[in-house]
């Protein structure tokens, strides 16, 4: 009996002793990819961890403290059982410098030794100059000094303080100009450690293996917040026979607390972040009594299925529509945005600041003439007006406007808009002059019994200084 009760005992105790096996800690998880929204981003990585039989935590550490938990997605490969996945926000562990601070730590370190340095200096020079001042009494009390001595004395003593002074004022310059480095270093030393000490993100996988055995891992998540993009572009056109090339690019900027170096990336015009969920109109009661109408939720939570999966067929798998083509650029299109696949890789740490990707080139027609409104404005106005601009899936923005080879000014590009002609304007055009005048002989008040008219006439000349014919829009009141 006793026995029977020492083997349940032990059938009992061993799950429990499985269970408490030390985590397997991942930190070199490989970014493979990143898409990047215009208001957050989705990070795909891949990792192998060794397992060993039995119950078993994988923590991949060093995430994005912003990951939104309800969009993790994870499979993996091996000999194991996923049982469950939770993303936990870790505030203990201390993260690497990057080498932005560890450049600013040794500059700092060099400006201080200069700094004493310099400090050294000027304490000797004070040093040597107490020192002439208190040995500046020649001969005795009594004896006094002749005047051939005295001379060549005084000389010495005038030159030595006039150089130390010189040397005093120089160090003290240098020590002033120091001071000031040492504090713009250090107050960019503090900004990039207080990014550098905010929290990381730790995805937890609880699996069950079957051996000691070599595990893959591949998972994605989204990045809720501290990343954008959003779009600019570059019209040129060399001269009125041209047409306009328009180059497509975004500003990326990022501190989301995870380095992508060399990675892959993609840009898409949508945006988790906002509901997805249509709106339901609700009936409007006219009377007296107004009742509280029932509605559909607006927001779905998503739920992770409480069933395992084995890892060997391929659990919570993603399917991806990303085509591998070797070209610059792949534009993937749905039914509700439009991505581009980037296929240079590309480094974006997370500091915050705006790093530029080129996107697409398009060139486009555009038809040239001059606009002149002399009652505003005394000048032609060289206009470009662009089609085909509605068909290439642009997001709204800003557009630098060069012509032959000069910039020219601003505009904005809204897709929104609902003319399918981009009207721009390329500038004056001081060749052609247009002149208005009012005619006074012909411009008058007149009286017709009750009624009062009005008449004004003017003369409008305009004269072409350039060589060519031109197509000119002239609007009058």
């Amino acid at each position: 009996m006793k026995s029977i009760m020492r083997l349940l005992l032990a059938a009992f105790l061993l799950p429990l002793f499985t269970a408490a096996q030390d985590p397997v800690w991942v930190s070199n998880s490989e970014i493979k990819d990143v898409k990047i929204y215009q208001n957050g981003a989705m990070v795909s990585r891949s990792a192998k961890a060794t397992l060993n039989p039995g119950l078993q935590e994988v923590v991949f550490d060093g995430l994005s403290p912003y990951v939104n938990p309800q969009s993790i997605i994870l499979k993996g490969t091996g000999d194991a059982t996923i049982l469950s996945v939770t993303f936990q926000t870790n505030y203990l562990k201390e993260k690497k410098k990057s080498k932005e601070i560890q450049r600013l730590e040794s500059d700092l370190d060099s400006l201080n030794i200069r700094l004493q340095q310099v400090k050294n200096t000027i304490a000797v020079n004070n040093e040597t100059q107490s020192m002439l001042i208190a040995n500046k009494s020649i001969g005795g009390a009594n004896t006094g000094v002749l005047a051939d001595e005295l001379e060549p004395m005084a000389e010495f003593f005038m030159k030595k303080m006039a150089a130390l002074k010189q040397d005093l004022l120089e160090e003290q310059w240098k020590e002033r100009k120091l001071n000031e480095q040492v504090q713009k270093v250090q107050q960019q030393l503090g900004t990039l450690r207080a990014k550098n000490d905010q929290p990381t993100g730790n995805i937890i996988v609880r699996v069950n293996a079957g051996s000691r055995a070599m595990a893959g891992f591949e998972f994605s998540y989204v990045i809720a917040s501290n990343v954008t993009w959003y779009a600019f572009y570059d019209l040129k056109a060399k001269d009125v026979n041209s047409p306009f090339e328009l180059v497509y690019k975004a500003k990326v900027n990022q501190s989301s607390g995870e380095d992508w170096e060399q990675v892959k990336i993609s840009l898409s015009t949508g945006n988790p972040s906002i509901g997805n969920q249509r709106p339901v109109m609700s009936p409007w009661y006219l009377n007296y009594y107004m009742p509280y109408p029932t509605r559909a939720d607006a927001y779905q939570k998503a739920e992770m299925s409480a069933a395992p999966s084995v890892m060997g067929n391929g659990a919570m798998l993603m399917d991806s529509n990303v085509q591998m083509k070797s070209v610059e650029v792949v534009m993937n299109q749905n039914a509700l945005n439009a991505s581009f696949e980037i296929m240079t890789p590309y480094t974006i740490p997370s500091d915050g600041q705006e790093y530029q990707v080129e996107i697409q080139k398009y060139t486009l027609k555009a038809t040239y003439n001059y606009i002149a409104i002399p009652k505003l404005d005394p000048d032609a106005f060289l206009t470009a007006k662009i089609t085909g601009w509605d068909e290439l899936s642009l997001s709204p923005g800003g557009a630098n406007i060069y012509f032959d080879g000069a910039y020219v000014g601003e505009s904005y590009i809204d897709p929104a808009a609902s003319e399918d002609t981009l009207e721009i304007s390329l500038g004056r055009d001081k060749r052609i002059v247009v002149k208005r005048e009012k005619l006074k002989d012909l411009s008058g008040n007149k009286l017709f019994g009750g009624n009062k008219e009005r008449s004004l006439t003017y003369d409008i000349t305009v004269r072409n200084g350039k060589k060519e014919a031109v197509s000119l829009i002239l609007l009058e009141q």
